[in-house]
């Protein structure tokens, strides 16, 4: 997954992507408030973003794989220590 992430196109496609579909799906469905909703507001955010993320700055050299765990810190907030090298690979 490396060497996909170290592109910022394949990146943002990635990391976005998931997102971008689920929402679109979500709207055409018109089910607001439902179940499905509250997972992926959980589960994209918390779960499937941080390791996209890790993925992308093991790949820039920016970090190195014992900081893995340090993805989840504060909630995911660790991450925007990087984030002009996750965004714009700077």
């Amino acid at each position: 997954m490396k060497k996909y992430v170290k592109n910022v196109w394949m990146y943002h496609l990635i990391a976005d992507g998931p997102a971008l579909i689920f929402i679109w799906f979500w709207v055409e469905a018109g089910t607001p408030g439902s179940i499905s909703f509250l997972l992926f507001a959980f589960i994209y955010p918390f779960l499937y973003r941080p390791v996209v993320d890790y993925y992308r700055l093991l790949a820039l050299e920016a970090i190195e794989k014992k900081d893995f765990p340090k993805m989840w810190k504060w909630a995911g907030f660790y991450r925007f220590k990087w984030y002009s090298k996750l965004m714009f690979g700077v």
